[in-house]
Formats: structure tokens, C-alpha cells, sequence
């Protein structure tokens, strides 16, 4: 008898269905993770950013309880010989011995022609890492200081700034143009709209700014106009200042969609004004900082009053007042733009949620 032996074979490998089923699986898991790694990479940049303003505040407030006052936009030298020629330093220079690089400040002392003879040094702290610089050599910098308007009375001849507009302001003066130097303090923020709601610094680093500001600059004074000051005073420029605020003619900043640009914003979505307004490259506004210390994000869908309210520091409503003046502060300036994008409402109180 003849037995036949059955032969078995087994599997050594993947059908090529299989292969192109596991692949799919794997390219749909990684389609589904890559947003919560990105999303995840951006709230890691996002706290970097608001710890960085966060520093900045507290070293402000160190300032301000040195000197009482805090610094403004636009400050004395401290080299003697260099403040007797006109050089000034801006905020980011007087903040440096609360920021423990009294190093970089001490050559500022010694810098007799007003500039140090060595380079000034990247500074982490002043970059948010969520916007890229364009050099990480120089000393660039992402944040800007809030400067109101920087409007001054009677500038063709003596005049005086308005304190409560804004907050860092011109602690110089205007030389031969004749306006005193003005300051305010964090006691006199508090007792007026608020330190809670009225902001200090803030972003200015969005995709429509074409390069990243120096720290180290050296701000010019006042341009010795009548009316509003130019955005050139804030934007492109040997002398630019690292501010945000109100310039130019609200009535041309109420045609931009947005009063803060993100990321979110097309190339076209603000093209007026946008030097002076806060910007950033994160999704849905910019990271901001308090007089009062506390950081959070603006949204970039935030009403033009309530950023012109949060700019002032001390803005007022009167509802017997005509309708057309009854919001007013010590600046015209503002006053105009509450009135302009409030369009004559009762809405100088602030809400949660409006910003």
C-alpha cells in the first residue's frame, strides 16, 4: 500500500492588498497626529512668547519702582556727552539692568559717541519664537512698547504730551521744538482706567513687517508736525521705534478689517496703519502684557474702541456730553478715535470677553 503524503506550504509575507491597507492606516494616523504635534509645538512657542512679555512687565515694574515712573519710548543717554548731542536710548536699552544684562547697559554708559564700540548681542528674551528673525546675529527684537499716539499740543512751539495717552512716552522732550518730556507710573495707570486694562507691550513681528526691529536703535524725537504723527515713526527706518498704538488718521485705520494682524490674516487684510498696530505669527491675535502684569492673547477680531480704550490710560464717557464728544481723555487724539469707532455708543465700559 502506497501512501501519499499531503505537502503544506506556509505564508512568508504580506499579500501586496495588505502592504497598501497598512500604509493607508500609518498615512491616515500621521494625517490625524501632524495638527495635534503642530498644535502642540505652536502652545509650547505661544507660552515662550508670553513668559519673554511676561519678563519684560516685571522688569518695567522694577523700573518703575526704582524711578517712579516707568521708562518711556524714547529716554535720556546714559552717557552724558552723548545725552549733550542729542543721542537717546529707548526702552529696550533702559530696561537692561532689570534684566540682568547689565553688561550691555554699562557700554551705553561708557559710549561717549553714543553708540558702544561693540556690537549688542542677540537677546532671546526679545524674540518670540513663533516669528522667525531675519538675522540671529543682530540684536533684534519682536516686542513693541505701547506709545499712545505721541501726540503733543501746540508743537510748532512749547507744548506738553498727554500722560494718558498711552504708556511709554517721551521722557526727553522735544528739544528745539519746545514740548516737555512726560511720564507715568503704574500708581497713576491703576488710579486712572486701570492697570488690568491697559496694555504695555505687545507683539509686532506679523508676515506684513518686512524686517525685525533692533533693540538697540537710537529713537528720533517727535517728527515737528501739526495734526497726527506719521507711521514713519514707527516703521521702516534707521531710527524706528519699537511702538505700537495710534497714528495717523483713525478714520483711514477704521477701513482696516482688523486693528491686530495674525497669522490668520491674508497679505491683504490690513494695509493701512499696520506699522503702529500690534501683529503677529500666531493663530488668532497677539500675545499682549498688562501694566498690571498679567499676559494674554488679544484676538484678532478685537473691536477698534476696545484696543483704543486698552491703549489710553485714562479715557472718559460722559453721556450728557454732545454725541460727538462724549468720549474724550487728555489727548484730542484718542478722543477722536473713541468716538469715531464707538460711533457714539455707551461703550466705554469693558467687558469680559471683549478682548
Amino acid at each position: 500500500m502506497r501512501y501519499t503524503t499531503g505537502l503544506t506550504t506556509s505564508r512568508l509575507g504580506f499579500t501586496l492588498v495588505e502592504l497598501l491597507v497598512v500604509i493607508s492606516i500609518i498615512a491616515t494616523l500621521i494625517g490625524l497626529l501632524l495638527p495635534a504635534v503642530q498644535s502642540a509645538r505652536e502652545a509650547g512657542r505661544r507660552n515662550t512668547c508670553q513668559n519673554n512679555l511676561s519678563q519684560l512687565m516685571k522688569a518695567a515694574m522694577q523700573y518703575d519702582t526704582k524711578n517712579q515712573a516707568l521708562p518711556g519710548w524714547r529716554n535720556r543717554h546714559p552717557n552724558s556727552t552723548a545725552s549733550a548731542n542729542n543721542f537717546t536710548i529707548g526702552w529696550p536699552i533702559a530696561l537692561m539692568p532689570h534684566l540682568e544684562r547689565n553688561d550691555v547697559y554699562r557700554s551705553w554708559e561708557s559710549a561717549s559717541s553714543g553708540i558702544p564700540g561693540s556690537a549688542d548681542p542677540y537677546f532671546s528674551i526679545f524674540v518670540c519664537p513663533t516669528s522667525p528673525t531675519d538675522s540671529s546675529a543682530d540684536p533684534v527684537i519682536s516686542y513693541a512698547g505701547n506709545i499712545g499716539s505721541t501726540v503733543v499740543t501746540a508743537l510748532t512751539g512749547t507744548g506738553s504730551q498727554r500722560r494718558g495717552d498711552g504708556v511709554l512716552l517721551d521722557g526727553v522732550g522735544g528739544g528745539s521744538n519746545g514740548y516737555t518730556p512726560a511720564r507715568t507710573s503704574i500708581d497713576v495707570i491703576s488710579s486712572a482706567d486701570g492697570a488690568t486694562n491697559t496694555f504695555a507691550f505687545t507683539e509686532k513681528c506679523g508676515s506684513f513687517i518686512a524686517a525685525t526691529s533692533r533693540y538697540n536703535k537710537i529713537p528720533p524725537q517727535i517728527p515737528a508736525v501739526t495734526g497726527l504723527v506719521p507711521t514713519s515713526l514707527v516703521g521702516s527706518g534707521t531710527g524706528v521705534v519699537a511702538g505700537v498704538g495710534l497714528f495717523g488718521d483713525p478714520a483711514l485705520l477704521s477701513t482696516a478689517p482688523k486693528m491686530i494682524n495674525s497669522s490668520d490674516d491674508g497679505p491683504s487684510a490690513n494695509t493701512i496703519g499696520f506699522q503702529s498696530l500690534p501683529s503677529s505669527n500666531h493663530p488668532g491675535g497677539a500675545v499682549t502684557t498688562f501694566c498690571d502684569g498679567h499676559t494674554q492673547l488679544l484676538t484678532d477680531n478685537i473691536a477698534p474702541w476696545v484696543y483704543v480704550q486698552l491703549m489710553t490710560s485714562d479715557s472718559k464717557f460722559e453721556a450728557t456730553k454732545p454725541v460727538n464728544s462724549r468720549y474724550f481723555t487728555n489727548s484730542a487724539n484718542v478722543s477722536s478715535a473713541l468716538e469715531m469707532f464707538s460711533s457714539g455708543t455707551a461703550s466705554y465700559k469693558l467687558s469680559d470677553g471683549d478682548y
